[in-house]
């Protein structure tokens, strides 16, 4: 415990950042897309939005189908730096007539 509280108060004498947790932000359906495709083996929801904010972390799709269901996936950025970010939801029994609609999440620090 005295070895804990030594380095509690070290670092907080000494300015060290504390590590902190990222907070989420709801965004609005006008800062992304998504488009739904039928195929004849799948059904494909392509989301996608541009961020080149350096303080997000992540950002999380939810896909909502009206039967109440949610489903949910990272969007991805093809390199480090990128301001795109994009993923798709594969679906094999749901046509889009089934998707009522999606949404996204950053977590930002």
């Amino acid at each position: 415990m005295r070895i804990y509280t030594s380095t509690l108060l070290l670092a907080t004498l000494t300015g060290c950042p504390v590590a902190m947790e990222p907070e989420p932000y709801n965004l609005s359906s006008e800062f992304y897309t998504w488009e739904c495709a039928d195929y004849q083996d799948y059904t494909e929801v392509h989301v996608s939005t541009e961020s080149c904010d350096t303080t997000v972390e992540f950002i999380v799709a939810e896909l909502h189908l009206i039967d109440g269901t949610v489903q949910k996936t990272n969007l991805k950025t093809d390199y480090e730096g990128s301001c795109q970010w994009e993923e798709s939801f594969l679906l094999a029994d749901e046509y889009c007539m089934h998707v009522e609609g999606v949404a996204l999440t950053a977590w930002s620090q």
